[in-house]
């Protein structure tokens, strides 16, 4: 047996992604030369690819007394798994070490990844300053701008993105990085021309026979492909919907992540076919979904962390759309169409969609409530002051955001903000937002500034809440859902992106249109004039989860039955 070549073999088989392969072969190989490090890294590696974090980690541990030589990589595998695992304050104790060693570069890619994800997203971008910028990996330079949007240094992240593109030095991640950013600004528009652009040169396209209709009696299949079909936002805006077109079609969900969690389990029992996909390489994905016959294929993570949108430069369905998950166009060449709703599009330019844009009869969303918490009573009415809350993600609070939250805090002089998100606890986020607020005349003691908590809880803060404010220019979904699920109405200023108009698409399909707003000026007049009148806005409380359910946002039978007149018209024509 010629051990070089079997090596190289299973090295060929991990890099092309074919984990199972690379498995059994490293298998063998270490069977036959039990002491040879190497192999177990590489072996964990494979295991990795194919979501198997435990036995993977089970096996880097054996190069521990094997070949002081690789320790340091040894380390770094170890350090990444525990970052696939979630298990940062883990990652940062492993990672931190190396940064000074040969494998440095990689691991301060990965430390920053953890900073990013346990909200300290200053310390992720200071890590990555060290570096000189022109030398930073594709990866570390995505980092580099995620944690400056989380400091709301949203055109600094895109500017250090776009720069990247126009020297070449990008893939995939890179576009779609700089596109999911872009809908943070207000004033996207140069980011997405240069994301155009480089997205010419990703073309490469297939072309599979046109679809042949469909016999009469003969189900349609329904794709739908994402990273997020787990506790997440996207799974409990789809698992509704998933249920009730599973009754009368077939369903098929392919999913690009490997966490499993109570939702995702949920969400296997109900499509008609579930299938873990992250471990298959593009091409290979490709020739599993045209296999599989899908006549519509949905795609739900769009530029968003963990989709495949790459393959949708082929054509694999006859019908293939962007739904869900983004909230933009995707400016794929093979995305024949993006399903939204007419609020959702209201002043968007009409060149915004490269895709045919299909409108839903009622808003895009339809929520599954994760807890049944009971609404507590109008705090305002109790303690004489209005408490206003925004629990959404630091990248989406502008400048003009705070400008017009302060302006609301100064026309209302028994009012407070609760602010709350995992990135507050970092005390440069923190102090940049307290720092802004003291700078327009707002003191310390009348914006509460809190770090990230668990789920369940977040929803039991808004109890405390009076009144929500929502974010501009890219407005809250989810965020909103939550907020009107525990009976608290959400003030809302729309704009020109579908990103800036999710929450008013919400809002209006409940009746509450009197919490949209068009300008800063008209935010804050609507704000004094709906805490003018505290019984109404007691009452309000009282009825919006009511209002909720009764509508396609709670009602997934309502929902379903907009959401498959529209898939059937779009697949008929």
């Amino acid at each position: 047996m010629n051990m070089q070549i079997d090596a190289q073999v299973a090295r060929n088989y991990l890099l092309s992604g074919q984990f199972e392969l690379a498995i059994s072969q490293y298998q063998e190989l270490i069977s036959l030369t039990p002491l040879n490090a190497v192999l177990y890294l590489e072996l964990s590696s494979a295991l990795m690819g194919l979501g198997k974090l435990d036995e993977a980690l089970v096996v880097v541990n054996q190069t521990e007394n094997l070949d002081a030589a690789i320790l340091h990589e040894a380390k770094l595998q170890r350090g990444n798994i525990f970052l696939a695992q979630g298990r940062y304050l883990d990652a940062l104790t492993i990672l931190s070490p190396l940064l000074s060693t040969h494998c440095g570069e990689r691991a301060r890619t990965a430390l920053s990844t953890a900073y990013i994800n346990i909200g300290k997203p200053s310390k992720a971008s200071e890590v990555l300053h060290v570096i000189e910028r022109e030398k930073l990996s594709i990866g570390a330079i995505n980092n580099l701008a995620i944690s400056l949007c989380e400091q709301m240094r949203v055109t600094e992240a895109l500017e250090i993105l776009a720069e990247r593109i126009q020297k070449g030095i990008f893939d995939f991640s890179t576009i779609s990085n700089i596109l999911m950013l872009s809908n943070y600004s207000e004033a996207p528009e140069k980011y997405i021309v240069i994301a155009k652009h480089a997205l010419k040169h990703t073309e490469k396209l297939t072309h599979i026979p046109p679809a042949k209709n469909k016999s009469p009696g003969h189900p349609w299949q329904i794709g739908f492909i994402s990273g997020d079909m787990r506790q997440h936002p996207v799974g409990w805006f789809f698992v509704a919907l998933l249920k009730e077109l599973s009754a009368h079609y077939k369903t098929v969900v392919y999913y690009t992540n490997h966490q499993i969690d109570p939702l995702t389990q949920t969400i296997i029992s109900t499509a008609s076919e579930f299938r873990f996909i992250g471990q298959i390489n593009d091409g290979e994905l490709i020739n599993q979904m045209k296999q599989d016959g899908n006549d519509v294929l949905i795609d739900l993570s769009g530029h968003t962390a963990g989709g495949r949108l790459q393959i949708f430069n082929q054509r694999i369905a006859p019908k293939q759309l962007s739904y869900l998950g983004y909230f933009s166009s995707t400016y794929m060449p093979e995305i024949d169409g993006v399903i939204f709703d007419k609020k959702h599009l209201d002043g968007v330019p009409n060149d915004f969609f490269t895709e045919k844009v299909y409108e839903l009869e009622c808003s895009r969303f339809n929520y599954t409530a994760p807890y049944a918490i009971e609404i507590a009573p109008l705090p305002a009415l109790q303690n004489k002051v209005i408490t206003f809350g925004s629990f959404c993600n630091t990248s989406k609070i502008s400048q003009t955001c705070l400008n017009t939250w302060a302006t609301t805090l100064k026309a209302i002089p028994k009012s407070k903000l609760q602010l709350r998100w995992k990135s507050l606890q970092d005390p440069q986020v923190r102090k940049s937002i307290r720092n802004t607020f003291i700078g327009l005349g707002i003191e310390n003691t009348r914006v509460e500034l809190y770090s990230d908590c668990d789920h369940e809880s977040l929803f039991h803060f808004y109890n405390e809440v009076d009144i929500a404010l929502d974010t501009f220019p890219f407005s809250g979904a989810t965020t909103c859902c939550e907020a009107l699920w525990m009976g608290v109405p959400v003030l809302t200023r729309t704009g020109s992106t579908p990103a800036s108009n999710q929450a008013a698409s919400i809002l209006h399909q409940i009746d509450l249109d009197e919490y949209i707003t068009t300008s800063a000026e008209e935010f804050t007049a609507q704000a004094i004039k709906l805490t003018s009148d505290l019984e109404a806005l007691s009452q309000l409380r009282a009825s919006i989860r009511k209002r909720f359910l009764t509508s396609s946002l709670g009602s997934p039978a309502i929902f379903a039955k907009h959401f498959v007149r529209l898939i059937e018209e779009i697949t008929t024509t």
